[in-house]
């Protein structure tokens, strides 16, 4: 990855300003403050997510931002149980192509939620991320989203879908619609967030309607 980000900035004539690191985000020390901090799908690998986060506040300048987009379901990306039987009744609805699981090769009669967090890492600590936050950053903007729509979107099923099918469209937009009216009404918890944070207390946050950092929390 890091040779790849490498001969991308060389690519794009900006690799005089690009300084690659190799390091365990468990142990990771700031050498040194920054005016920004961004971390893009990375958190939800990480086990040490209280120190990794009291080194990104170390490392913050003051009103420097912590830039975050990430997934903040359930540990190993699995649903909560009042999510989970939303999704088996639109799963029920999918024609048996749209169930074969491209990733596994696999066809997937009923919804398998299986946890990622077995296998590299993967959604580790995801439900502890938004919390920890709350704990110890203030926002200053916070956009979560999605649930129920993660399963046909992603990867394993995601491919099925045509854009230009009627039945394809209606059926994600319907997914999407009662995700939605669910996240608003509190049923059911986002499992991803777009942030931007600081060290210090923000006295009026962005945020969408009611869907404030404290009200996104599912607690175990």
């Amino acid at each position: 990855m890091l040779a790849r980000g490498k001969a991308l900035a060389h690519e794009r004539g900006v690799d005089a300003h690009v300084v690659t690191v190799e390091a365990d985000f468990n142990r990771w020390q700031p050498g040194r403050e920054y005016h920004g901090v961004i971390a893009n799908q990375s958190l939800h690998h990480v086990l040490e997510l209280e120190h990794l986060f009291d080194a990104v506040s170390k490392a913050l300048l003051p009103g420097a931002p912590f830039v975050v987009s990430d997934m903040i379901g359930r540990n190993g990306h699995q649903r909560w149980p009042e999510a989970r039987a939303i999704v088996n009744e639109f799963w029920r609805e999918l024609p048996e192509r749209h169930r074969f699981n491209v990733q596994l090769k696999r066809l997937e009669p009923e919804f398998l939620d299986w946890d990622c967090s077995t296998e590299g890492f993967e959604g580790i600590r995801a439900q502890d991320i938004l919390p920890l936050c709350v704990e110890r950053f203030g926002f200053e903007l916070f956009l979560p989203f999605a649930n129920l729509i993660d399963p046909f979107i992603d990867r394993g099923f995601g491919h099925h879908f045509d854009p230009n099918g009627e039945w394809d469209r209606d059926f994600i937009d319907r997914v999407h619609a009662r995700d939605e009216a669910e996240i608003l009404q509190g049923t059911i918890k986002p499992t991803h967030m777009m942030a931007v944070m600081t060290n210090e207390p923000v006295a009026h946050p962005r945020i969408r309607r009611h869907l404030t950092p404290e009200f996104c929390i599912r607690r175990p």
